[in-house]
């Protein structure tokens, strides 16, 4: 009867150590990285909320033309973005982003590249 009760805990155990693991994966922060894939609401949401305003505009360089994973010049400011869109879309959390133009640039703040150009 004994050995019973040890396989029926050993199995409770591991059964419960499995969903601790679970868990923890499901709240993993998301990372900033160049793989980076909104879908066309994700950016509709993200333009309405933030490419609209005048006031996030930033100034480029001329010289500077924005392309994916091309690196943002060290002159622009990177703003951060706010919490309604990183509540909507928890996947942009870890990234900045800057207006130039009528083109919102999602960047990676790590390395400065862009990982997407949103335009309305």
């Amino acid at each position: 009867m004994q050995s019973h009760r040890r396989y029926a805990v050993a199995a409770l155990l591991l059964v419960s150590s499995c969903g601790f693991a679970a868990a923890a994966e499901v709240r993993a922060p998301f990372r900033a990285s160049d793989d980076f894939v909104l879908t066309g609401a994700q950016e509709s949401l993200i333009w309405h909320s933030v490419g609209r305003q005048r006031s996030n505009r930033a100034n480029a360089p001329s010289a500077f033309e924005p392309s994916i994973y091309a690196a943002v010049p060290s002159s622009i400011v990177l703003r951060t973005l706010p919490a309604a869109v990183t509540g909507q879309v928890p996947m942009v959390r870890p990234y900045k982003y800057v207006t130039l133009g009528d083109a919102l640039l999602i960047i990676n703040p790590a390395d400065r590249k862009i990982v997407d150009i949103i335009r309305p």
